[in-house]
């Protein structure tokens, strides 16, 4: 029996897209393993987001060396962001991978295999700006409720760091109907979580629709019990967008709004197309509008030419927000961007003294909001097994935060859970009787 391994970085396309190719290899006969030594294929679904991640991925490389060294059949490939990026030099720096695919070309896969074997070497890195047309019924997704549908590719953006315009290409949406099918067919499968995914999802529009209609449409879908949508672009976060997490019924209150830096002499020469005032219009807005709203952003720190000022007004933006969680990074410079070839660029020590204040800080923040919600009950949905004790279970609040609590139900179940202890990085519940937020 043939088998594959995909081993992942990054963000939820990426994750979306290993299930897209893991559903294309099982269609030709393949079977998941955990165990590289047992693979026929190894495929590594990059991100090259930050230099750290594509780091990674060339030390994995260096170790699956030996594999192919002793079993030279195996089948290596390189997809994803860095392969986009780094194309024909993968080969030059590991020759004894075989394979090299951009993540706009996941549809090939089993022709580029075959090539592969033929030939030795295959890659592909077109980058159309159409989308993939990728058949939802061949994805072979991760077990449990939640499932995750791309509605969009690319990003028409330049903000001065960000290399995903160029591994990703620009944007292309996918027709509505073809959407909505997609989400109909999950639900008859039994998924009620359902994750709309784009690279700036917000700016989503075809046919006269955009997101808040296909959020509005996918809420009459019978079975579907919550929507979710990432990653947002503070400039796209329309009111129309904003109204829908308020009127719309399964639309979570949770939503992930980046915003790089709180100050705007770094946000102008990030290009990032708005303003701290403008950033905080729309928390204060959904903050109105949407009962319990939670917020969590990505931040950039040490961004060429921040001063302490700057980080000063980032702080001062933790602190005005109180994000319920942040995902925060010291700069790492991408070939190929504006914000690489700019003055100013700071110490790695610099950066990372300035990463810890910046998480420190947070860290006071989660733990006291996750403190405030001791003694009440959320409604969660039991999506797998927990990572602390054993015997418990995890599962997931309307408002995206992850909750561990004694295994009474099965996975898919929604479950009332009081919460009875809390730190900054999880809660612990036991089951209630009834009343969940």
């Amino acid at each position: 029996m043939k088998r594959y391994l995909i081993e992942t970085w990054g963000c939820q396309m990426n994750q979306h897209d290993t299930e897209k190719m893991a559903g294309i290899l099982e269609g030709l006969g393949f079977t998941a393993t955990d165990d590289p030594a047992g693979a026929d294929v190894i495929l590594l679904n990059t991100c090259s987001v930050r230099e750290k991640a594509e780091s990674k991925v060339f030390g994995r490389l260096g170790r699956l060396r030996r594999l192919k060294r002793d079993r030279p059949d195996l089948v290596i490939g390189v997809v994803g962001c860095v392969a986009q990026q780094a194309g024909e030099a993968i080969f030059r720096r590991a020759p004894y991978v075989d394979l090299v695919m951009g993540p706009r070309n996941l549809a090939r896969l089993g022709d580029l295999l075959e090539e592969a074997r033929r030939d030795g070497r295959s890659i592909s890195l077109a980058r159309d700006d159409d989308p993939i047309e990728f058949p939802s019924a061949t994805i072979a997704r991760a077990a449990g409720p939640r499932a995750y549908v791309t509605v969009m590719e690319g990003c028409n953006k330049s903000c001065a760091f960000c290399i995903v315009p160029t591994t990703r290409g620009g944007e292309a949406y996918r027709d509505a109907g073809e959407i909505l099918a997609e989400v109909r067919g999950l639900a008859a499968e039994g998924y009620c979580e359902i994750e709309f995914l784009g690279q700036n999802v917000n700016a989503y529009h075809a046919g006269g629709h955009d997101l808040a209609s296909l959020l509005h449409m996918a809420d009459r879908i019978p079975a579907i019990r919550r929507l979710r949508f990432t990653t947002s672009h503070p400039g796209h976060l329309k009111t129309g967008i904003m109204d829908a997490m308020r009127d719309v019924p399964t639309v979570c209150n949770h939503l992930h709004l980046p915003a790089q830096s709180g100050s705007d002499r770094v946000l102008r020469a990030m290009n990032r197309g708005y303003t701290r005032a403008r950033y905080l219009s729309r928390i204060e807005y959904l903050r109105r509008a949407v009962t319990d709203i939670a917020f969590s952003t990505d931040l950039i720190v040490g961004f060429p030419g921040e001063t302490e000022d700057d980080l000063r007004e980032t702080l001062s933006l933790l602190r005005e927000v109180e994000f319920d969680q942040i995902y925060a990074f010291a700069y790492s410079p991408r070939p190929g961007t504006p914000a690489a070839g700019m003055d100013g660029a700071l110490p790695v020590e610099i950066m990372q003294a300035r990463l810890q204040e910046v998480l420190g800080v947070q860290e006071e923040i989660q733990k006291r909001r996750n403190e405030a919600l001791v003694g009440r009950t959320f409604e969660v949905l039991v999506d797998g097994s927990g990572r602390l004790d054993n015997g418990l279970a995890k599962g997931r609040t309307r408002c995206n935060r992850i909750v561990h609590f004694p295994a009474v139900a099965s996975r898919g179940a929604f479950l009332p859970v009081r919460i009875v202890r809390a730190n900054a990085h999880s809660l612990i519940g036991e089951p209630a009787a009834s009343g969940a937020a």
